[in-house]
């Protein structure tokens, strides 16, 4: 794995192969899991394609140090501790509780919400999160510019605000519990980029 910093756009959507070889195909890089209390990548959910395009196979988590880049490609180690139940094991963390950080509401500790977590920059050695974009739609984007806070000014996940998650195991009637990425109120100072607003 190359020293700089990998971002969650940059692997959304990448080709995933394994096996013994290194050569079976998986699927695709779907969505980046997050630890429910860290501010740190865990790994990542691999859609694989469904089975005579009929059934669907199981999502595959990856450990975010489960893996190497070769040629624009992602070859999962065949180390027990690289997917599913033993990557978590070895971490320390329960599947169930990590988080899902893309789509969730940016809230400022005074309550002010300053759009949903975009892409995310992380340490792919340590999963450790160095910066994250904050998106307000790709039109008000264009117009305005995007916000990029860098990680000392992120305090993490924090439940009981902004939006209803969607849990495992939770049932319908249930009242929906809330989750948002809680930031520092100094990012209110940080310069927005790019956007037709700025030019």
């Amino acid at each position: 794995m190359a020293n700089k910093l990998t971002t969650t756009d940059e692997l959304t959507g990448v080709r995933v192969i394994g096996g013994k070889k290194g050569t079976k195909r998986i699927g695709k890089v779907r969505r980046f899991v997050f630890h429910p209390k860290e501010k740190r990548v865990v790994g990542f959910v691999v859609k694989r394609p469904d089975l005579l395009w009929m059934f669907r196979r199981k999502d595959v988590f990856v450990a975010y140090n489960g893996y190497d880049v070769v040629d624009g490609r992602i070859v999962v180690s065949q180390a027990p501790e690289a997917t599913g139940k033993g990557a978590c094991k070895a971490m320390g963390v329960n599947y169930d509780d990590c988080v899902l950080w893309a789509g969730l509401p940016v809230m400022g500790e005074d309550g002010t919400v300053y759009g949903t977590v975009g892409d995310v920059s992380f340490d792919p050695k340590t999963g450790e999160v160095r910066s994250l974009t904050v998106t307000q739609g790709a039109t008000a984007n264009a117009l305005l510019g995007v916000r990029e806070i860098p990680g000392h000014l992120i305090r993490g996940f924090k439940r009981g605000i902004g939006t209803a998650l969607s849990v495992n195991g939770q049932d319908e009637g249930e009242e929906p519990i809330l989750g948002a990425i809680l930031v520092s109120d100094e990012v209110a100072e940080l310069a927005v980029e790019g956007g037709l607003a700025a030019k």
